[in-house]
Order: structure tokens, then sequence, then C-alpha cells
């Protein structure tokens, strides 16, 4: 039976692959990698269809179930993105966010317990699969635009015409996690409904999915705005990245900082740890 340790030692390895890959640069790294990080991921879609089947509902209840799911999008967006652009060392950032997941998750409490009348819903799988893979689509954004801002400061000079342009890659990575996160929202609203008899709440979850939802939405104009703004048109991918920073803090919060808020602690939306 796979455990958490053994596909959390499988991104381990993983992630050691590609640091040498970035190193030594031969080709074998490059295919060995990959084909590591896919053993990963098989072993964590394992992770995730064992909690299905034991717990007899989709495996979005908990902090626990949530993080191996969250670990298991990563991946399965990675691999697209990887298929579409070639990523090369945005794969070694992406292990390790999936490795600080899975260990998250082995520090939280597996115990499988009873959906709750409101949760026993297909919307519940549609709206948290679409919800995570928009998340993790936003997270791997999140580590090109790091990227970019890095390879800025030490050349002080513009990424464009480089070996791989990040903050144009984070654009188009954010373009195809939005409507992800847009059809989050909304089927989260069509389920709200079904559940409790009303579309929007302004439960607190619900605010900063809003929130987050309309700060990728001004994100994804900066194009537009940020030419008309008067800015030097060289530090322009410089404030893109660092908004790109500024929101996925605004995902982390919504996924698990308002756990920590005091005017959260009914909602049902909040995963806890428990």
């Amino acid at each position: 039976m796979v455990t958490i340790n053994i596909a959390l030692l499988a991104f381990i390895i993983a992630s050691i692959a590609y640091i040498m890959k970035e190193v030594w640069k031969p080709e074998i790294l490059r295919k060995a990698s990959l084909a590591i990080f896919i053993v990963g991921f098989l072993l964590n879609t394992v992770l995730v269809v064992n909690r299905w089947i034991e717990s007899g509902h989709a495996p979005f209840s908990n902090l626990y179930e949530s993080l191996i799911f969250y670990a298991w999008s990563v991946g399965f967006v990675y691999l697209i993105l990887e298929y579409l652009y070639s990523l090369r060392i945005v794969g070694a950032l992406s292990t390790v966010m999936i490795m600080f997941l899975l260990l998250y998750a082995s520090t939280t409490d597996e115990t499988i317990r009873p959906l709750m009348p409101a949760l026993q819903s297909n919307w519940l799988t549609v709206h948290v699969v679409t919800y995570f893979i928009g998340y993790a689509a936003l997270g791997i954004s999140f580590l090109t635009s790091i990227l970019y801002l890095v390879w800025h400061l030490r050349s002080r000079t513009s990424l464009a015409g480089g070996p791989m342009d990040f903050q144009k890659l984070s654009y188009k990575i954010v373009a195809f996690g939005f409507p992800f996160l847009t059809l989050g929202l909304i089927t989260g609203a069509v389920w709200a409904n079904k559940a409790w008899g009303t579309y929007w709440s302004w439960d607190p979850k619900e605010t900063w999915s809003l929130i987050t939802w309309l700060i990728y939405l001004l994100y994804l104009h900066t194009p537009l705005v940020l030419p008309r703004m008067n800015i030097d048109k060289a530090k322009i991918p410089v404030v893109q990245s660092v908004c790109l920073v500024a929101a996925f803090a605004a995902v982390i919060f919504t996924y698990l900082g308002l756990a920590y808020l005091p005017s959260a602690s009914d909602s049902e939306h909040i995963y806890g740890n428990k």
C-alpha cells in the first residue's frame, strides 16, 4: 500500500535528479528527472485513489486530504506545462513545492470522518477539482515569477530574449489556470445555493476567494494597463512578477490562512487541521 512517505521519497529523489540536471546538464539526467517525477506523481495518484476508496467519498473533506490532492494537482499541471513549454528548472521547484505539501500533510490528522450532509454532493468534487487545478497553475506561475525576479536581480536587465522568458511564461500559466479558478468560483456558488439556499453569503472563504479571483483578473489586464501608467517599459515585467508573488500570497491565505482567523472559526468552508 502506498503511503505518503513513499510518495514523498520519490519526489525527494526527483528533486535531487532535477538539481543534478541543472548542474551537469546531460540529456540522460533530463529524461531521468522527468521519469522519476512521473513515478512520484503516479504514487501520489495511488495515494489519492486509496484515500477515496477508504473514505467512501471524494478526498477533499479535511486538511490532510486537500493537501495530498493539491500536491497531485501541482504534479498534474506541471506535466501538462512541461509538455507544452519544456519548463526546465521549474521542474525542480515544482518538485520542492509538492514535497512541502506532502510533508505538511504528513503532520496533519489523517483520521477519516464522515462527510457532513452539505458536503454529500457531486458538486463537492466538481468545485474542489476545478479550484485545485487552478491553484496548482497559479502556484507554478508563482515559481516562474520568482525565477524571473531572481534572474533579473542578478543580471539587472530584462530577460526578454534570454534562454527562457519566465515573465511571459508566468502570464501564459496564469491564463491557463484562471478559467479553472473562475469555474471553481461559479460551481461553488451553485453548490452553495443547492446546499444552503443562497448563491453567496459573504462567508470569509467566499469573500477571499472573490478577492483572489479579482487580483488575478487585474493581473491578466496588466499588459494593457501598465504601459499607460508611465512606467519604464523595462520595469513592467518586474512589476508583473511582483504582482504574481503577492497574488499567490492571497491564494495561500485563502486556502490555509483563513483557518487562523477567529471570524472564520465556524465556517464550513475552512480546512482546519482536522
